[in-house]
């Protein structure tokens, strides 16, 4: 006998695709299908996530040393190319636990199913509005000071912001400023052609229009399959636009943004929903709680394949 009769052809709500233990897997491949996190980090190559304090080792690429000069008849001297190692921990947890008032059931009858795919979408929003904000985080933290601040690139003179200096982003320097970001990366030799992504916030599509790249393409075409995704790039960065790109107020009063730019295998980055449960029979109240349990890390493995801007916006008139 169901719990919550319904009138929306399941028995009751515990017959419903919310009540499957793979409920939680509908989350992860929306993530998956959707979100811009799986490309523009290493996820794809990692073991799964089971569980908190969950280790997983990444090996380095390997480097040779730079060619030695050669006399004759000299003893040769090996660059020893040596195994290295990085681990990433799951060491962050997080939990959801959602409520349903059976009168709320009730009242969601045959509309079940559409009450559902929302409810659906607002996890799903709330999955990778912690995830973004968490591997963001670690980038800043650790990009390299090579390909960061005022005094990146190989010969520290190339200017990409500090705080209280930031870089002042008008539509004219717009291809200066992108440039920028392209030439450290290409001078800490991690530029791939093709593979590359730059993270920006809103604000740029109107500097974008006023720009030297104003044209019917990017008027028309800003969003592509993946949410957040332009369908051409900048200055040979495919272009993600989020709302998430790190922000502050500066001490010159200014709202400056941490502008993010590099190659996804620079990061390691893992999620999984490690246990999903519903519970129908909640002694504190009349209705049904979904509850789900959450681990992640992410580890910045190559820094100098990372690049960070510190812009602002001047005001256009």
């Amino acid at each position: 006998m169901p719990i919550f009769p319904s009138a929306s052809g399941y028995t009751g709500i515990e017959a419903t695709p919310l009540a499957r233990v793979g409920y939680s897997d509908f989350i992860l491949s929306r993530v998956y299908e959707n979100d811009w996190l799986p490309r523009i980090t290493a996820s794809e190559l990692l073991e799964p996530v089971t569980r908190c304090n969950q280790t997983i080792q990444l090996m380095y690429a390997p480097e040779v040393g730079p060619l030695r000069s050669y006399q004759k008849n000299q003893q040769l001297v090996p660059n020893t190319v040596s195994t290295q190692a990085r681990c990433l921990s799951i060491c962050y947890m997080g939990y959801q636990d959602i409520k349903f008032d059976s009168t709320d059931i009730k009242m969601a009858c045959e509309r079940w199913p559409s009450y559902e795919e929302k409810l659906l979408e607002s996890m799903y929003q709330s999955y990778v509005s912690t995830m973004r904000t968490f591997v963001l985080g670690r980038m800043m933290a650790e990009v390299s000071p090579r390909t960061s601040l005022d005094l990146a690139g190989m010969n520290q003179d190339v200017n990409l912001g500090k705080p209280g200096q930031p870089v002042h982003v008008t539509p004219q320097n717009l291809p200066k400023v992108l440039a920028d970001l392209q030439r450290v990366l290409i001078e800490s030799k991690r530029w791939v052609e093709g593979e590359m992504y730059i993270i920006v916030p809103p604000q740029l599509r109107t500097y974008l229009a006023m720009s030297n790249y104003s044209n019917s393409l990017y008027s028309c075409n800003c969003g592509g399959i993946v949410s957040g995704m332009w369908d051409h790039p900048l200055m040979g960065f495919t272009v993600i636009e989020s709302i998430h790109v790190p922000v502050v107020r500066d001490k010159t009063g200014n709202l400056c943004f941490f502008i993010l730019a590099g190659h996804k295998e620079a990061t390691a980055y893992a999620s999984n929903i490690l246990e999903a449960r519903l519970n129908t029979s909640d002694p504190n109240s009349f209705g049904v709680r979904y509850q789900y349990l959450v681990a992640w890390g992410a580890e910045v493995i190559y820094p100098d394949a990372l690049a960070m801007g510190y812009w602002t916006f001047d005001p256009i008139n």
